[in-house]
């Protein structure tokens, strides 16, 4: 099955939402504190993926930088670059692989909890496009897309976050958890 197929109406659904949300009094979220201009953010975390043709799933870690833009009070524009090395079983394989990619993303506020607004529910996602080494590895477009759950504790400079991604490439699909660190610029 081409999931990377899925990928556009999943986002398209997700915009529909909520474009039906911003209707609605949003109330605390309104009043909301959250971080103004761009910011960096940096992720890190463990990717699973499965390779067309391939048996198993390759495990490693994912490192994804994003340099982004509010462009609203609910959306956001961004830049990001990847990579991460992608291990089959048995460990050091000659199926090993590197992998670096990038593109342009954003990300829609879902919902934001408390009268502060210090804890947010966010959609990301992004497109690009990826290279591998060797080049025998899945190359081409990629897209990823997800919940993001952020945190801005008492600093307004920095937050803290958590992503689930799923991340279609060429013949490979799989996801990545990420753990998050953005710092307003």
């Amino acid at each position: 099955m081409h999931f990377a197929k899925l990928l556009p109406v999943a986002a398209l659904g997700v915009l529909l939402i909520a474009s039906k949300a911003e209707g609605q009094d949003l109330g605390a979220q309104k009043k909301a504190t959250a971080q103004r201009g761009p910011w960096l953010e940096m992720q890190v975390g463990p990717m699973f993926q499965h390779e067309g043709g391939r048996a198993g799933l390759g495990t490693g870690p994912l490192v994804r930088m994003n340099l982004g833009m509010e462009l609203g009070t609910r959306l956001v524009a961004e830049l990001w670059a990847e990579g991460n090395i992608i291990s089959s079983a048995p460990l050091a394989s000659p199926q090993d692989r590197t992998q670096l990619g990038g593109g342009a993303g954003g990300r829609l506020l879902l919902y934001r909890f408390g009268a502060e607004g210090k804890l947010a529910l966010w959609a990301h996602g992004g497109v690009g496009w990826a290279a591998a080494a060797p080049a025998s590895g899945p190359h081409g477009p990629l897209g990823f897309a997800g919940p993001s759950l952020l945190f801005q504790p008492l600093l307004r400079r920095f937050a803290l976050g958590v992503e689930v991604d799923a991340v279609v490439m060429r013949d490979a699909v799989g996801f990545a958890l990420l753990p998050s660190l953005r710092c307003a610029l």
